[in-house]
């Protein structure tokens, strides 16, 4: 909850990393990712992930900043969210 003003920045990159990671399954090409440098990593989530769940995980972070924009309490929000990413 000390994080609770930087939330928007930290689902931005959540929500860049796994366009990325969306991206190197699509086209397994990594000359245009944002994160180059971690190529590695991106790749492994790419391999271990479906495109139902990439897909239900960015749909999961546009909820939470709703969520968020409507005050529901932030602790909740947030473990929704890494619950969906886990799950998928």
């Amino acid at each position: 909850s000390e994080y609770k003003n930087k939330i928007n920045e930290f689902l931005d990159l959540l929500t860049l990393w796994f366009r990325d990671v969306l991206y190197a399954k699509a086209t397994n090409d990594v000359s245009n990712l944002i994160f180059k440098d971690e190529v590695y990593d991106i790749k492994k989530q790419a391999a271990r992930r479906t495109y139902y769940g990439i897909e239900s995980i960015l749909n999961t972070l546009e909820q939470t900043r709703v969520r968020l924009n409507a005050n529901v309490n932030f602790e909740l929000v947030i473990e929704m969210l890494l619950i969906s990413i886990k799950e998928n």
